[in-house]
C-alpha cells in the first residue's frame, strides 16, 4: 500500500455536512470511499463501510484527522475515550466490577487483589494530572456500572485528599483502599432497591441505610480498623445526626471524614453529569453548604481551595461552542467561574456556562 500518511478515525467523529479537504479511505487505506470536496452523508458512508464488511472506522490524511478531532462537535467524545485509555481508568473499573460481581468465588474481597488495585490507583496519582483524573469521573454512568465506578472514584478522591493533607505514600494507599471498599455493603442490598429510579419509600430507605453495617461485617476479618471505620461511618455527621450509629465529633475517624467528602462529591457529580455535559464546579457549592451540616469544615475548605487552584487557568469548551479560559472561581459561588474568551472576560451564568475541559490541558 502506498504511504499516504493516513490515520484511523472512528466514523462517529464525522458529521453530516462536513466538506472533505482530502479523500477518505476504508480501514486498510486501500479503497477510497469518498473523494476530496464531497459533502459527508453519514448514512451513505455507513452503507459503504457495511458493504466492505469492515469495522466502523475510516482512514484519513493527517491534516484531516487534526481538523476533525479539533472540532468541538467531536472533541468531548474523543477526549472521554482518550482520557480513559491514557489513565487506565476503564481497566481499573472493569477489574473492580469483576471482583464485586464474584461474591461466590475466592476472588470475593480478596485482600491482595484490593491492595494491588489500590497501589495501581496510587501510582496513577503520581503519574497523571489531577484534573485529567477528574475528567474520568464526569461521565454519565450506566446503572449496572454505578457501584464500581463510584467505588473507584471515591478511591481516587480519597487518595487525592490524602496527598493534599501531606500523608506518607503508605497512608495515601490506605485512604485509597478505604475509598475502594467504603460501599462494599451495597452488594448486599436488593437490586430492585439499588436500581429504583424514583424516591425510595421509608422502608426502602431503612434497608438502604443498612449498607454501612453490611460493609463493616464484610470487612471485619481481613481489613484494618481504619478501613472499617470509613465503611461504617462515612454517613455519620459531626453533630451526631448521621447513621448508622449516630456518633459525633472526634468519634468519627479521619478516614470516615475524608471518605464522606469523597462520597458526596462523586454522588453529586453523577447527578449533574447524568443531566448533561457540565463541569462539576457546582458540586463545590454543595460541599460548602454541607460543611455546615455535619462534614468536617476544615477538610471541606481544603478540598474547595485545592479544586479552585486546579481548575483556574484551564481551557474549557463553553455552552456557546467556543473555547475559553477559567480566570477566577469565586469561593462562595464556584459554579459561576469567570471565563475569558478572546479579549472578553465575564462571569458565567445559567445561559452561558463551562461544558467541559480540554483533554490533556495542563492549564
Amino acid at each position: 500500500m502506498e504511504d499516504k500518511n493516513l490515520r484511523k478515525l472512528p466514523i462517529d467523529y464525522l458529521w453530516d455536512g462536513l466538506i472533505l479537504n482530502d479523500d477518505i479511505y476504508n480501514h486498510s487505506g486501500e479503497v477510497m470511499l469518498l473523494p476530496k470536496g464531497e459533502v459527508v452523508v453519514k448514512s451513505k458512508l455507513e452503507k459503504l463501510i457495511q458493504f466492505y464488511g469492515e469495522e466502523k472506522s475510516v482512514m484519513v490524511h493527517e491534516s484531516t484527522y487534526l481538523e476533525i478531532t479539533a472540532d468541538e462537535r467531536v472533541l468531548t467524545e474523543m477526549s472521554r475515550e482518550e482520557i480513559e485509555k491514557q489513565t487506565g481508568y476503564e481497566m481499573l473499573h472493569q477489574n473492580i466490577g469483576l471482583l464485586f460481581r464474584n461474591s461466590n468465588t475466592q476472588l470475593w474481597l480478596n485482600k491482595e487483589k484490593m491492595e494491588s488495585i489500590s497501589q495501581e490507583i496510587a501510582d496513577k496519582l503520581t503519574e497523571l494530572d489531577i484534573v485529567t483524573i477528574f475528567g474520568c469521573m464526569d461521565d454519565p454512568r450506566p446503572p449496572e456500572e454505578q457501584l464500581q465506578r463510584h467505588s473507584l472514584n471515591v478511591a481516587f478522591l480519597n487518595g487525592i485528599q490524602a496527598r493534599w493533607l501531606d500523608m506518607e505514600p503508605e497512608e495515601v494507599k490506605k485512604f485509597i483502599l478505604a475509598g475502594l471498599l467504603h460501599d462494599i455493603g451495597m452488594t448486599m442490598i436488593p437490586e430492585e432497591i439499588l436500581n429504583e429510579p424514583h424516591k425510595l419509600t421509608e422502608n426502602e430507605t431503612e434497608v438502604m441505610q443498612m449498607h454501612p453495617i453490611y460493609s463493616d461485617r464484610l470487612l471485619i476479618n481481613q481489613f484494618d480498623d481504619e478501613i472499617r471505620s470509613a465503611a461504617r461511618h462515612h454517613h455519620e455527621k459531626l453533630g451526631g445526626n448521621g447513621y448508622p450509629d449516630g456518633i459525633a465529633e472526634e468519634d468519627i475517624s479521619l478516614y470516615a471524614r475524608v471518605t464522606a467528602i469523597s462520597d458526596i462529591y462523586d454522588t453529586e457529580v453523577a447527578a449533574i453529569c447524568n443531566k448533561g455535559s457540565k463541569l462539576p464546579l457546582d458540586v463545590l457549592n454543595i460541599l460548602y453548604q454541607e460543611a455546615s451540616g455535619g462534614l468536617d469544615k476544615r477538610l471541606v475548605m481544603d478540598f474547595i481551595k485545592n479544586m479552585r487552584l486546579k481548575y483556574t487557568g484551564r481551557h474549557v469548551f463553553m455552552s456557546d461552542g467556543r473555547r475559553g479560559i477559567i480566570r477566577y472561581i469565586p469561593f462562595n459561588d464556584t459554579g459561576r467561574p469567570v471565563v475569558q474568551q478572546g479579549a472578553e472576560i465575564r462571569q458565567t451564568d445559567e445561559g452561558w456556562f463551562c461544558k467541559s475541559g480540554l483533554a490533556g490541558d495542563g492549564g
